[in-house]
């Protein structure tokens, strides 16, 4: 969702875009929705409720920009639908479809939507019961390790990582995240052992080149980190963070024409702090859609009196 303002500087008009919320599945994320509705009190048959996914290729704000606001609506595509019929009063558990995901595989993705959602207990149970399902699965562990290190319990994240690491000692993923640990606990040699190995096996991860840059320069190290941070950019030409210290590695190694550059494109690209209070703004005044911009929030039959929106909407 995203919301324009105008305002009046020297004879000029500026319109300002700020977004109030995004709530984009990007790929290989999952997304748990809440919907709670009254069922009428005269109701006395089975009910039929239908739950849709549908894909649409570009966000709403980008067509508006590019079209204009009464363009022709682009195309919706109905991805996946289930309906079920519920009984008034008890109802007998169903088993999965068929083609459902196994069961692993849908605690695994019950798991990321709670990590993105902030409930980190939860979304800990979740891959626990992933690993209780597939003992040998490495994702499991280092998922679980993933959160413990956003959650910040870094002893049980090392446990976990530690266990990935032992099943897989080659695992990109837990090796990325051990680097992450690594740093913490100040054993900066494996840390950047780690690393390493990360960028040895994809070479395009922005996120290892990224870290293993702080790395270097954390050490003094300017001519690896300049490397990486280098390379960091052929591969993202707008990550701020090489942006950032390049125009700090630049300036220090006497090429003051390339740090201007880079310091020039990264006040450029960098978030407006400003913008949070155009999209507050805008929350004030729009109630009916400001639960979007909060990462667990509950879908109502209320909300759609009151002129709610869609959940996904933009």
């Amino acid at each position: 969702m995203t919301d324009e303002g105008e305002f009046v500087d020297n004879h000029k008009v500026w319109t300002i875009h700020s977004v109030a919320y995004d709530n984009t599945v990007a790929a290989g994320r999952s997304v748990l929705v809440r919907y709670q509705f009254r069922i009428p009190a005269n109701i006395t048959g089975p009910i039929s409720v239908t739950a849709k996914v549908n894909y649409r290729h570009l966000r709403q704000s980008y067509l508006n920009n590019i079209f204009g606001k009464d363009h022709p609506a682009y195309p919706v595509v109905e991805l996946s639908s289930r309906t079920r019929l519920l009984n008034i009063g008890d109802n007998n558990i169903e088993g999965p479809d068929l083609a459902d995901n196994p069961d692993w595989m849908r605690w695994n993705n019950l798991g990321i939507a709670l990590l993105d959602q902030f409930q980190y207990a939860e979304a800990v149970a979740a891959f626990t019961e992933v690993i209780k399902l597939r003992h040998d699965y490495v994702d499991g562990y280092t998922n679980v390790g993933l959160t413990e290190i956003v959650w910040e319990k870094y002893e049980s994240a090392r446990t976990a990582i530690r266990k990935a690491l032992s099943i897989d000692p080659n695992n990109a993923r837990a090796l990325y995240y051990d680097g992450l640990l690594q740093r913490r606990a100040g054993n900066t040699e494996q840390e950047i052992s780690d690393f390493k190995k990360v960028v040895e096996m994809f070479p395009q991860s922005r996120d290892a080149r990224r870290e293993l840059g702080i790395t270097y320069y954390q050490q003094k190290d300017e001519h690896d980190a300049l490397e990486q941070f280098e390379a960091l950019q052929r591969i993202d030409p707008d990550d701020l963070t090489a942006h950032y210290n390049l125009s700090i590695l630049y300036r220090r190694m006497g090429m003051p024409d390339k740090a201007a550059d880079q310091q020039a494109m990264f006040v450029d690209k960098k978030v407006d702090p400003g913008a949070p209070t155009y999209s507050l703004g805008y929350l004030r005044v729009h109630p009916e859609v400001s639960t979007e911009s909060i990462p667990w929030h509950l879908h109502t039959d209320e909300d759609s009196k009151d002129g709610g929106v869609e959940h996904g909407g933009k």
